[in-house]
C-alpha cells in the first residue's frame, strides 16, 4: 500500500510537471535496493515510465494535443542514442551510477530555477513550419531548427538512458527552450518521446538477461503511478507554465541532493 501511494504521488507529481515520473522512481528504487545493479534499478524504472506515458501519449492523442510528426522525428533520433546509453548503464558501478544521476538533476534544477519560463517565439525564416490545430481548436504556427532539434535529442537520450531515466525532465525544457514549441505542444511532445525511449531501453535490458528486486516494486508502484496520472493531466492544463517549471526544479533539486548523499 505505501508503494501504491508513492507511485500515485510520483504520478501527480510528474505528469503536472510533463515528466514521465523516472526522476523519481529511480531513486526510490536506488533507496530500496541497496545492493541492485544499475541496470535492474533502470529497467525496473523505465517499465513504469513506458506504460505511464504510453497512456498518456494515447490520451493526449485523443484529446488531439500531439503535433505527432514532431514527435516521431524525436524519437527516431533518440532510440539509437538510448540504445547507447542502456549498454553503459551494464558498465557502470553503482557509485557512478549515483553520481551522475545526482549531479544531472541539481544542473538542471539550478537552470530552470534561473529560467522558469520560456516563449515559443515568433516563426522565422528557417527551420520547419509547423502549423497545428489542437483538439479544442487552437491554431499553433511555430518553427523548429530540425538540425539542432535531432542533434540536441540525441544527445539527451544517451544521457537520460545512461542516468536511468525516462528523459522528461530534459525533453521537456528542451522542447520549449530549444525547438521553441509552445508549452501547450512540448509536454505532449515529450510523452511521445519518453513512451518510446523507454520501451526501448526496457527490451534491451530484458533481451541482455537483467531482472533482480527492483521489479518486484513495479507492480505497485506503476498501479499508483497510472491512478494519478490522469489527475495530473487536469492540475498541468490548470497551472502556468512558470509556476509548474518552478515546481518541477524544486524537484529536482531536492532528489539530486539526496541520490548525492546516498553516492557518498
Amino acid at each position: 500500500m505505501a508503494l501504491i501511494g508513492a507511485g500515485a504521488a510520483i504520478g501527480l507529481y510528474a505528469q503536472a510537471v510533463g515528466a514521465g515520473g523516472g526522476f523519481l522512481i529511480s531513486p526510490l528504487l536506488l533507496l530500496r535496493h541497496g545492493e541492485a545493479d544499475p541496470a535492474e534499478v533502470t529497467m525496473a524504472a523505465l517499465l513504469i515510465v513506458a506504460v505511464s506515458s504510453g497512456i498518456s501519449t494515447v490520451l493526449s492523442l485523443r484529446q488531439g494535443h500531439v503535433d505527432l510528426p514532431v514527435g516521431l522525428v524525436l524519437l527516431a533520433a533518440a532510440t539509437p542514442a538510448a540504445l547507447l546509453g542502456a549498454l553503459g548503464t551494464l558498465q557502470l558501478p553503482r557509485e557512478a551510477f549515483a553520481s551522475i544521476f545526482a549531479a544531472l538533476l541539481v544542473v538542471l534544477g539550478v537552470y530552470l530555477m534561473a529560467r522558469p519560463e520560456a516563449s515559443a517565439g515568433e516563426p522565422g525564416r528557417s527551420g520547419w513550419r509547423r502549423d497545428f490545430t489542437d483538439g479544442e481548436g487552437r491554431r499553433w504556427l511555430y518553427r523548429i531548427p530540425l538540425a539542432r532539434g535531432i542533434a540536441s535529442s540525441f544527445g539527451v537520450a544517451f544521457v537520460a538512458a545512461l542516468a536511468g531515466i525516462g528523459g522528461g525532465l530534459i525533453y521537456t525544457p528542451l522542447n520549449t527552450y530549444v525547438l521553441r514549441m509552445p508549452h501547450a505542444l512540448a509536454v505532449p511532445a515529450t510523452h511521445v518521446v519518453i513512451a518510446g525511449l523507454a520501451a526501448v531501453v526496457v527490451i534491451f535490458h530484458a533481451g541482455s538477461g537483467t531482472s533482480g528486486d527492483p521489479l518486484e516494486d513495479v507492480l505497485p508502484l506503476g498501479l499508483g503511478v497510472i491512478v494519478a496520472s490522469r489527475f495530473g493531466s487536469r492540475l498541468q492544463r490548470r497551472l502556468g507554465e512558470e509556476l509548474l517549471t518552478r515546481f518541477l526544479a524544486v524537484g529536482l533539486l531536492i532528489v539530486g541532493g539526496r541520490t548525492a548523499l546516498e553516492a557518498l
